[in-house]
């Protein structure tokens, strides 16, 4: 790849990235009045389902690189709470969470103290404890259904509207969804090759291009939902984007690559003594915050610094 092709990469990927991640918001809001829900409750299983980074654990872990794998899963987690959602609340209106966000910002707390706990002993999560966390996101699922179904957690009236109920509408969002996810993907992983070849380019270290380059583009498809979510007013999407991730990551993600291995999966010194103790206070933090009645620019602005430290860190520590 060249660097003129590289450059065309990265600026196709992000116009395709905006493109599909307004889609893919307006997607979340419509479905959410399909089902007489709240946005946060329904994006907590489209925005937060994280299935790319469940591959790349799990083929890292049969790869034979399981510390690579936990990393991943504690990195993507803290640019999910303190380096995509903040992006969210630099619009000009404030970041508004609902009671789906209070409630399920608990279950993430909950979910991350578990998760910390698996390796608290040896510094090992055993395939034993992988079985439990693979059964916590199940009944995770099973809870967020009931409350769709139940009609818990409901928007106030005045949110809803009166957009057609038929099949065919419903079939064409979940078609846009589908494709507007897949998109972003797509752009996301366009816009790190390109970077990363630039970065090669340029002379850049391999590590310094994936503590930056890599890691932030990874999760470049949370950072452009969080921000169309934010721009547009859906607080709901913003909040159930990282909640639901860090969920999705923390049960699902880390069950299945503690099960891929006969020995689960082992996480480093540095991780457990700045990386794993950052991410559960971002979790107190964020669930703390949920508790405010809004959320404005000065906070986003922040919790992004944070990430920031965070990233110079891991380049001096590299």
């Amino acid at each position: 790849m060249g660097v003129v092709l590289a450059t065309v990469a990265i600026v196709g990927g992000l116009v395709v990235l905006e493109q599909s991640a307004e889609h893919f918001t307006t997607a979340i809001g419509s479905l959410a009045r399909r089902l007489r829900a709240s946005e946060g409750t329904v994006g907590l299983l489209t925005a937060g389902g994280e299935w790319e980074e469940l591959v790349v654990v799990v083929l890292a872990v049969l790869s034979g690189h399981p510390g690579i794998a936990v990393g991943n899963v504690i990195g993507a987690c803290l640019a999910n709470l303190i380096g995509s959602m903040p992006l969210g609340m630099l619009a000009r209106q404030p970041l508004r969470p609902d009671r789906s966000a209070r409630v399920y910002g608990f279950v993430m707390l909950a979910v991350t103290v578990l998760a910390a706990a698996a390796f608290a002993f040896d510094g090992r999560v055993s395939p034993a404890a992988g079985s439990i966390l693979v059964a916590v996101f199940a009944a995770y699922v099973a809870s967020v259904l009931l409350v769709i179904r139940k009609g818990w957690l409901r928007p106030p009236a005045d949110e809803d509207d009166d957009e057609p109920q038929s099949d065919v509408r419903l079939r064409r969002l979940v078609t846009v969804f589908i494709v507007s996810l897949i998109l972003i993907s797509a752009a996301a992983e366009a816009i790190v090759l390109g970077a990363a070849h630039i970065a090669q380019q340029a002379g850049l270290s391999e590590y310094a291009i994936g503590a930056t380059i890599v890691a932030i583009g990874t999760t470049l498809p949370d950072k452009a939902i969080s921000l169309l979510g934010g721009i547009r007013g859906q607080s709901g999407v913003v909040t159930s984007n990282a909640l639901g991730s860090n969920i999705f990551l923390l049960t699902l993600v880390l069950g299945l690559a503690a099960l891929s291995d006969p020995h689960g999966v082992s996480i480093s010194q540095h991780i457990a003594r700045v990386d794993l103790p950052l991410l559960l206070a971002a979790s107190v933090l964020v669930v703390a915050l949920f508790h405010r009645a809004s959320l404005h620019r000065r906070t986003g602005i922040t919790l992004l610094a944070l990430y920031v430290s965070y990233i110079a860190f891991a380049l001096v520590r590299g």
